[in-house]
């Protein structure tokens, strides 16, 4: 099957992409994109909980991510990282910080009142990513100027990947710069905390417990620095396209919003809908492990590619009733946008947080929104609007 990610305007993607995908069946082999596609419910599944079939070495993540960060570990050293962080970023802790989070959402909604008020159509990308960035800084206690070094290498890894450039181009140079001011500001803020600890002192903040674990039970200086540059970046670009989906949902259903106006309580289950419907990874990659294996009746050699189509899975009939339809009161399934089993998303439940302040606070201050320009990008792999312009309805 021939699949690409490219965006085009008016093929109503991802959605047709997807339902060829399984039309085509549950693992099909791409000619185009050299790998296998996984999109059935049970396979990205399958795939996603064995790590001793699969593995993320040798992915395009692993080359942009770090090699020995926890997303990478299929050891039992990867549990040993991840806890660390567990109960930092447990339902308890961040429910803990949700009038924070409400708080930091007016702060960056209510000045754009106004120019709404006015008529006016207002860009909420940049409104999305000032308040996702300033709890990233809060939680990180990261100065806000300089997480733009995230940022920058954040955008330019979306927009041209650094595994598509060619060695040595400007391009590539670019790319390697931006890489580097990442990698140096991480190591000056675990020196950071390293000499505050050796001074007495206990940030609370989320650099230290990790720069604290340093030398404990296996964990290195670079799982370190790997698991910090992984986390900051994980916490941005994806929470930012989820906001941005549900808020072009709500704009674009009417009846949604009124139902959610009516009651707060079922904002939840809408986030998590938005997910399952507009997934915002719609594809992770994998690659198999020597000597290879079977899959759905196919059988995967040893270092094949494998995409795992986490928007076609999210959509698998065999697993939601009526698939293709927006549904607040399903139960069942656990949606798969932030993946499962070994590496399942650690910052589940901040992102979540994240998107129901936001979203309360919005249905608080905005009557009914429309979308008068949503820019897509050039690509659906990571499905959000890269441009947002609304404006009151009515």
């Amino acid at each position: 099957m021939q699949l690409d990610f490219d965006y085009r305007p008016g093929e109503d993607l991802p959605y047709s992409a997807l339902a060829r995908l399984r039309e085509a069946g549950p693992v099909v082999w791409s000619d185009n994109l050299n790998g296998w596609l996984v999109s059935s419910y049970a396979g990205v599944r399958e795939v996603l909980g064995d790590v001793s079939r699969f593995t993320s070495a040798g992915t395009p993540v692993a080359e942009v991510f770090g090699l020995e960060a926890m997303l990478l570990n299929d050891t039992p050293l990867h549990h040993t990282m991840r806890a660390v962080w567990a109960r930092a970023v447990s339902v308890a802790a961040v429910q803990a910080r949700m009038a924070e989070l409400q708080a930091n959402a007016r702060r960056v909604l209510e000045p754009i009142a106004s120019r709404l008020n006015a008529g006016e159509a207002v860009d909420f990308i940049p409104v999305f990513r000032d308040f996702v960035m300033e709890f990233i800084a809060l939680s990180f206690d990261v100065s806000r100027e300089n997480l733009d070094v995230f940022e920058n290498w954040s955008r330019m890894s979306a927009d041209t990947p650094a595994l598509g450039l060619e060695e040595g181009s400007e391009a590539a140079e670019r790319h390697n710069k931006a890489r580097a001011d990442v990698v140096a500001l991480v190591a000056a803020e675990m020196e950071n905390r390293r000499k505050r600890l050796a001074q007495g002192e206990q940030p609370s903040d989320l650099v230290t417990p990790m720069v604290a674990a340093v030398g404990q039970n296996g964990i290195t200086e670079k799982m370190a620095a790997d698991n910090l540059f992984n986390f900051i970046l994980g916490a941005m670009d994806t929470t930012e396209k989820w906001l941005g989906n549900v808020v072009v949902r709500l704009a674009e259903d009417p009846e949604l919003r009124a139902r959610v106006d009516a009651d707060r309580k079922l904002i939840t289950p809408m986030v998590d809908e938005v997910m399952r419907f507009d997934t915002v990874a719609q594809t992770i990659q994998r690659r198999v492990r020597e000597p290879g294996t079977e899959l759905a009746g196919q059988h995967l050699k040893g270092g094949d590619a494998v995409y795992l189509m986490l928007g076609a899975a999210n959509r698998d009939g065999s697993e939601f009733s009526d698939p293709d339809r927006f549904d607040l009161s399903r139960t069942g399934s656990t949606n798969l946008g932030f993946g499962y089993g070994f590496h399942h998303c650690l910052g589940i439940n901040i992102a979540r947080t994240e998107v129901v302040a936001f979203i309360g606070v919005l249905l608080d201050l905005f009557g009914p929104l429309r979308v008068a320009e949503c820019d897509r990008g050039n690509s659906w792999g990571l499905w959000g609007p890269r441009g947002l312009e609304l404006a009151l309805a009515g």
